[in-house]
């Protein structure tokens, strides 16, 4: 039988009371589900997107949150955020780079490439920015931060058919991820990567989003995850007592689909 002593210890393991977290494309989906998982552990949340009116309704279901308006495509818009937030004294200790987008992008098509460009700005250029902007807080505040990438099976060992706007996006994730790992171990700095398989969300990452049957035949485990099934990693790597050796790696929670599943 577990101690009082032992199990006081366990709980202080995800215990983030006292930390702020920045979450981006926290309107939905996955980073809605991150930013409620958080702050039940303690944390207050910065909640970050374009769409200003569902960030303020999502806020006020939240203990300990704020709400900021940023687009992570527009560096500019980006810098502003960062600024408002610096200038509010604001220390973020946790980021989710969490936004993204996806468009079908077949190679044999008359599309001006407008969509892959879109696709590439907003899921490289926009972790980039954002990473950099808060980077650079971390280290001018001296904050042992950590930085979570949200990729995707798609960007490692799982593409579909015509996403390739996608998968090479979210392939440029996990490697700016390890690439910058060097740089930002010597500020105390920890950056990671989660590959989530098909996730009911907003953005499934498949053509076949809306067929439950094309899942069932794809996936080793037989279903879809939930946003929640995400939520033990995520504190896993926000917290600093839990995963402080730990900065470089890519986890995959995707049902067994990368290692078994057929395309």
């Amino acid at each position: 039988m577990a101690s009082g002593k032992t199990i006081n210890s366990l709980a202080m393991l995800f215990n983030l009371n006292g930390k702020t977290a920045i979450i981006t494309g926290a309107s939905q989906g996955l980073g809605k589900q991150f930013a409620i998982i958080l702050n039940k552990a303690g944390a207050r949340v910065i909640l970050a997107s374009r769409d200003i009116d569902k960030l303020n309704a999502f806020s006020k279901e939240l203990k300990n949150s704020k709400a900021i308006q940023m687009d992570v495509a527009n560096s500019a818009s980006v810098k502003a955020a960062f600024a408002a937030l610096e200038e509010a004294g604001e220390k973020i200790d946790i980021c989710i780079n969490n936004a993204a987008t996806e468009a079908l992008t077949p190679v044999f098509s008359e599309d001006d490439n407008g969509d892959f460009e879109r696709v590439m700005q907003t899921n490289v250029m926009g972790v980039w920015y954002v990473t950099k902007a808060v980077a650079n807080h971390m280290k001018s505040h001296k904050i042992n931060g950590s930085i979570i990438n949200i990729s995707s099976v798609n960007g490692d060992s799982f593409p579909y058919k015509e996403l390739t706007a996608y998968a090479a996006s979210k392939a440029a994730v996990i490697h700016m991820t390890k690439s910058l790992v060097t740089e930002l171990s010597q500020y105390k700095i920890r950056i990671n990567t989660i590959n989530p398989g098909p996730v009911q969300s907003d953005l499934l990452g498949s053509p076949n989003k809306h067929d439950p049957n094309f899942w069932k035949d794809k996936i080793p485990a037989g279903f879809i995850a939930e946003p929640s099934y995400l939520d033990g990693l995520i504190l896993y790597l926000a917290s600093n007592s839990a995963s402080k050796y730990v900065t470089g790696a890519t986890f995959a929670i995707d049902g067994g689909i990368s290692w078994g599943g057929k395309s």
